[in-house]
């Protein structure tokens, strides 16, 4: 019996959530937190965000609003996107 898993993705750029990585789809208005809130509520087995930030700033901001999601619902969480050390990879869980 083969199983099957829903994955959808969200990609995150400068505090935006978008549906495609062409970033010409946003999802809903944008608020990442509640498009995985929404995924989460519809079944989803588990969550895929890629991070496309540009430099630190960004992808400061982009570590918290993960840590947003990853608070605010059960399903688990797949992260992707400039992680260029372990140790940054760390602090998308708070840990």
């Amino acid at each position: 019996m083969s199983y099957k898993k829903l994955i959808p993705n969200i990609y995150l750029k400068d505090e935006k959530a978008y549906a495609d990585k062409d970033l010409s789809v946003l999802l809903g208005n944008g608020d990442a937190v509640a498009a995985a809130n929404r995924f989460s509520e519809n079944g989803a087995d588990e969550i895929l965000v890629m991070d496309l930030s540009y430099d630190d700033d960004s992808h400061e901001k982009a570590i918290g609003i993960l840590r947003q999601i990853t608070k605010s619902i059960d399903t688990p969480v797949l992260v992707g996107g400039n992680v260029k050390r372990r140790r940054k990879a760390r602090h998308w869980d708070g840990s």
